[in-house]
């Protein structure tokens, strides 16, 4: 309306033309005004209702998107990331079987296993917000194998101070970027003691239900010769504000959340 009366304003300053033409030629920009800013309206609002325009793994049939208001012990409402209506899920059983793992809360970034039969029940469900973090655990070292020298006879004092336990872990960031805590350095390697191999994830994804940790060397600047792309696939077993328990093909290994601050 506000262009309309605009254009009715200039047209009838226009001295040289007759008033039907005026009104003709009024109109006829009016329409066209109002067809463009109608076109930019709906396709600003479509923008506006994406969440996020990532995409699934090739394979991943993870559903991926936003926690609403209304979420309990027994529903989760979601907001897919390609955006539109929040849905609801059931997750009773989901819980019964211990797979809801983070509780949801208004906003978080979720992740749910849809159930193959029923489209309204969610079999798995991932808080992201709360899985991403600074986690860690404590490796104690052993002393390194030196030819003619007796670990025996070595001094309780000198023992205790080289010794000491190492916290390691990883970092699980936005975008699906990691980092290790905790990597060792080359000169560490010829010390007293040995640590146990750390595994430099700088990657890590959902993949229908599973954590999967890589140590991507593509995408790493400095690329060690003979070192090749690693994937360790892992299940979530415990996830709670302050604990993170994972199963790895060979073993669990619980961590606990590190203070980024302190990082």
């Amino acid at each position: 309306m506000v262009f309309f009366l605009l254009i009715c304003t200039f047209v009838a300053k226009l001295s040289n033309m007759s008033m039907k033409r005026k009104t003709i030629l009024a109109i006829i920009v009016a329409g066209i005004l109002c067809v463009a800013c109608s076109e930019r309206r709906t396709k600003t609002m479509s923008e506006e209702q994406v969440i996020s325009t990532q995409t699934n793994l090739q394979g991943d049939s993870t559903l991926y998107g936003l926690a609403c208001e209304g979420c309990t012990d027994s529903v989760v409402v979601f907001l897919p990331n390609k955006g539109g209506d929040p849905d609801t899920f059931d997750i009773i059983e989901a819980r019964k079987a211990q797979h809801v793992f983070g509780r949801a809360r208004t906003g978080d970034q979720l992740a749910l296993i849809i159930n193959g039969s029923d489209s309204t029940v969610a079999d798995m469900v991932i808080n992201l917000s709360r899985l991403k973090g600074h986690w860690g655990y404590t490796v104690t070292p052993k002393l390194r194998e030196v030819p003619g020298m007796n670990h025996a006879n070595m001094p309780d004092s000198i023992r205790e101070r080289i010794m000491k336990p190492r916290e390691y872990g990883f970092k699980l960031k936005h975008e699906w970027a990691a980092a290790p805590i905790g990597f060792e350095q080359e000169k560490e390697k010829r010390g007293p003691v040995e640590f146990p191999m750390l595994m430099w994830y700088n990657e890590w994804h959902i993949y229908n239900g599973h954590l999967i940790l890589s140590q991507n060397m593509e995408t790493i600047s400095v690329k060690e010769e003979g070192r090749q792309t690693q994937h360790d696939t892992t299940d979530i077993v415990l996830l709670r504000r302050d604990s993170l328990v994972l199963r790895f093909k060979d073993h669990t290994q619980g961590y606990y959340r590190i203070d980024k601050e302190s990082k």
